[in-house]
């Protein structure tokens, strides 16, 4: 099949877009954007709003795609579900559907590590639709008051290590009376997989030695879960959380600026901390800056930069880990593969990666272009709160990591997760929690293999 085979008849038709309340919630001006862009007017996208979070709405499409229902047509799906679906044959592989011209465009133009992360055995399974840029939030102002030049140091793109970070951090709460430091999302499933990932790896540290093992052999990569990096890893979180006092606390790291009530916080009740106001830094993806940096919320005061670092990636251990580097996140277009109207789901996923559709959401949503080059563009320049803060989601972007996308993952992240987390808690030491979870996590891998 190619995209010859696909030429759509401009007979009247609905196309079932199966979403989450981000775009649901907005479908009228989407679908008004989409006429805009060139989509034929005989096409109606019909929005089904169901879940927000990779894990329920992975869940929602398991019971839909295993039943083998014909609808909905196209959904908005994660890379995390590329290992799980593809082999299944329950998503459509897009190389069979797109052109020559679309197919160099996804080779050329857009994030290389997010085209990757939905690609499986020579297929494509999804095509991007936004790029989440994780980076650190923090209250300029108080910042500025306490002393410090973000502008002057040019925060927004040369990274500060993570000592100089907790310093800033930890002054500033001193100085402004406010009840926390630095804020994340530190829950059994963010510390396996998302922030205590990204700290490891700005740490030089990773699960599975050189990034280029992320996705395996299974059974025949090196696990370092148990590397001196981890251990550093959990003390720097320790620090942060209980401060010098901690049994395993790094000497001379500013500390006590992280709430213990973040172990149980995920994204959102972060979020609501330091939007009351209650925190000087906090991570975040980048989605989260257009409501901050709002003139109802911070407006200017919002400062943003990249990740801290730990170690440079010059001096760290395993190829591609070091330096500033966040996790990818993401959103992609899929097609169910037992849809009936595939030639006009086409046009509409065509419609839907127009540089003209993908400006419009970030304007609108400050949903990330998948496409870097649209940083440049006149329009991203002018984009009331996300253009002051184009610079740092740049550089950013060029610095992400991709998790492993395969099998196991899901078994092995929770195992990291749990021992992360009851170390966090206290309930064991750093040694002990990555040993544990070293050794869950080459089981899995032998049990697999």
């Amino acid at each position: 099949m190619t995209e010859g085979d696909l030429e759509y008849d401009g007979s009247d038709v609905t196309v079932e877009y199966s979403t989450a309340p981000l775009f649901g919630n907005v479908s009228d001006m989407i679908q008004q954007t989409l006429y805009d862009v060139g989509l034929p007017e005989s096409i109606n996208v019909e929005f089904s709003t169901t879940v927000w979070g990779a894990d329920d709405l992975q869940a929602r499409y398991n019971q839909i795609l295993s039943a083998g229902r014909k609808t909905p047509d196209m959904m908005l799906t994660n890379f995390a579900y590329t290992p799980f679906f593809a082999p299944r044959g329950w998503l459509l592989d897009l190389t069979q559907v797109f052109g020559e011209e679309k197919l160099n465009a996804l080779e050329n133009d857009y994030s290389q590590v997010m085209v990757d992360s939905m690609r499986w055995d020579g297929g494509l399974y999804g095509i991007p639709q936004f790029i989440d840029i994780p980076t650190i939030q923090y209250r300029k102002d108080l910042v500025k008051e306490a002393g410090y030049d973000p502008e002057g140091e040019n925060w927004a793109t040369e990274p500060l290590t993570w000592e100089r970070f907790a310093e800033v951090t930890k002054d500033t709460q001193e100085q402004a009376g406010t009840d926390h430091g630095y804020t994340t999302a530190m829950n059994q499933r963010n510390l396996g997989s998302i922030s205590g990932y990204e700290h490891l790896v700005t740490n030089g540290g990773n699960y599975f030695g050189d990034m280029s093992n992320q996705n395996g052999p299974i059974g025949d990569r090196p696990v370092t879960v148990d590397d001196e990096r981890t251990i550093h890893t959990l003390r720097q979180f320790r620090t942060f959380l209980y401060g010098s006092d901690d049994d395993h606390a790094l000497d001379g790291l500013a500390g006590g600026i992280t709430p213990s009530e973040a172990l149980g916080w995920d994204t959102n009740p972060s979020m609501e901390s330091f939007s009351a106001g209650e925190a000087v830094t906090h991570r975040n993806w980048s989605f989260a800056i257009a409501q901050y940096g709002s003139e109802e919320n911070f407006g200017e005061d919002l400062g943003v930069m990249p990740f801290p670092y730990g170690m440079t990636e010059k001096k760290a251990p395993y190829e591609g880990a070091g330096g500033s580097n966040a996790k990818l996140g993401g959103w992609h277009l899929s097609i169910n593969p037992n849809t009936e109207r595939l030639a006009a789901t086409v046009e509409v996923i065509k419609a839907m990666t127009t540089d003209e559709f993908y400006l419009t959401i970030f304007e609108e949503l400050g949903s990330t272009p998948p496409k870097p080059g649209l940083f440049e563009s006149d329009r991203a320049q002018e984009i009331d709160v996300m253009s002051r803060y184009l610079d740092t989601l740049q550089y950013q972007a060029k610095n992400q990591f991709a998790p492993p996308i395969n099998a196991v993952w899901d078994a092995q992240k929770s195992a990291i997760g749990q021992e992360f987390h009851a170390c966090l808690n206290q309930e064991k030491s750093p040694e002990d929690a990555v040993a544990a979870a070293q050794d869950q996590v080459k089981q899995i891998e032998q049990q697999e293999s």
